[in-house]
C-alpha cells in the first residue's frame, strides 16, 4: 500500500496547487508533513524554504527545539523576530503611493532613508505635500481596518508614520519593533504610541492573524510559516541543551494546533506546514502523539482515503 510520498512530488504540488492560486489569493491552510526518516527533516525544511522564496512568500521557521513552541506569544515572537519590520512599511507605502497614481519607478524599499522624500522626488512634490496627500489613506487603510487587531494597526500606523526620516534624523520607531519582537514587554515602552496591550497568551493569535494580514498588504505574496514541534513528542529528555516539554505542554501546543487549524479562514494568504516527528502519529490516549488530543486528531486525520494512492491534499502526509 502507498501511504507516502516524496519530498519533492509533495513540494511541487504545493507550489502549484496552493501558493501560485488559493494562498497567494488570500486563502489560508495548515498541513502536517512527516518525515518517514529524520535523516530527510533537513531536505524537506530547505525544500519549502525555497518554494516559498520563489513564489514571493515571506518565509519564517518555528523551531520547538528554540522556543515555548505551545506558548502562541512565543510563537508570535519567534515570528516577528524573522522579519524586517521597516521594510514592511516601506513596502506597504510604495504599494499604497502606486494605488494612488503615484510614481515610484526607482524607489526601493530596501533603502532605508526617506521613502517619502523618494517617491515625492520622483513626481515633482515637497515630502510635506506627499505625506499630507497621503496621511488620509494610511489612516483609513491602517488605522480603521478592522482586518487587524486595534493595537496591531496602531503599531503598524505609527511604523509607516516614523519613515518620514529627515537629514540626520534618528529612527523614532524602534520601540514599535522591540515590542513586536518580545525583546521588551513592557507596556509603557509603547504607551507614546498610543497602544495599551500587551502580547500575551490571550491576545497572541489574534496578532498572528493580524501579521498575515499585513504581509499581503505589505504586497508580499503571502507568508509561510515552517512549525518544526519535532520535540513535542520527545517521551524523554534528552538533556541536550534544547527545550523539553511536559505532557501538560504536550497538550497546551495540541490545542494551540487545533486553535490554528480552526481559525484557518483567519490566517489570510498563509501556508503554515507543522513539521512534527513520527511519534507525532502515536493514536494511544496515554502517548505524546496527537492521540492525546482527539479534537486535533479528529482535524488531521483522514476519516476516508484510498488503499493504493496518496492524496496530495490531505491535511496530513508521510514524505519519503
Amino acid at each position: 500500500m502507498a501511504n507516502d510520498m516524496s519530498v519533492a512530488e509533495w513540494a511541487g504540488f504545493l507550489e502549484r496547487e496552493y501558493l501560485a492560486t488559493f494562498i497567494k489569493d488570500g486563502g489560508g491552510a495548515i498541513k502536517f508533513a512527516v518525515p518517514v526518516d529524520e535523516s530527510i527533516r533537513s531536505g524537506l525544511m530547505d525544500t519549502l524554504k525555497s518554494i516559498a522564496l520563489e513564489a514571493g512568500f515571506l518565509s519564517m521557521t518555528v523551531d520547538s527545539a528554540e522556543i515555548r513552541i505551545h506558548m502562541p506569544q512565543d510563537v508570535f515572537f519567534a515570528m516577528a523576530r524573522q522579519v524586517d519590520w521597516r521594510q514592511t512599511a516601506r513596502r506597504f507605502l510604495i504599494g499604497l503611493a502606486v494605488s494612488l497614481g503615484y510614481n515610484v519607478d526607482g524607489v526601493d524599499y530596501k533603502n532605508s532613508s526617506n521613502v517619502y522624500a523618494s517617491i515625492a522626488e520622483r513626481n515633482g512634490l515637497t515630502p510635506e505635500f506627499l505625506f499630507t496627500a497621503i496621511l488620509p489613506n494610511l489612516q483609513s487603510k491602517v488605522y480603521y481596518n478592522n482586518n487587524m487587531s486595534k493595537d496591531f494597526r496602531v503599531a503598524m500606523l505609527h511604523l509607516c508614520l516614523k519613515e518620514q526620516l529627515t537629514s540626520g534624523q534618528p529612527y523614532e520607531g524602534q520601540p514599535l519593533i522591540d515590542w513586536l519582537t518580545g525583546d521588551n514587554t513592557r507596556i509603557s515602552s509603547v504607551r507614546p504610541f498610543l497602544i495599551y496591550g500587551g502580547i500575551n497568551r490571550t491576545t497572541a493569535r489574534y496578532f498572528i492573524e493580524s501579521a498575515t494580514y499585513w504581509f499581503q498588504e505589505a504586497n508580499y505574496s503571502g507568508t509561510f510559516v515552517i512549525l518544526d514541534n519535532s520535540r513535542v513528542a520527545l517521551a524523554r529528555n534528552p538533556r541536550d541543551g534544547s527545550r523539553y516539554y511536559s505532557r501538560a505542554m504536550v497538550t497546551d501546543h495540541y490545542e494551540l494546533l487545533r486553535q490554528f487549524i480552526d481559525a484557518t479562514d483567519r490566517l489570510t494568504g498563509t501556508l503554515m506546514v507543522v513539521v512534527p516527528s513520527d511519534d507525532f502519529l502515536d493514536a494511544e490516549p496515554t502517548g505524546r502523539g496527537y492521540g492525546r488530543y482527539p479534537a486535533l486528531q479528529t482535524r488531521v486525520m483522514d476519516d476516508v482515503r484510498d488503499r493504493a494512492m496518496v492524496n496530495p491534499m490531505a491535511s496530513l502526509v508521510r514524505l519519503t
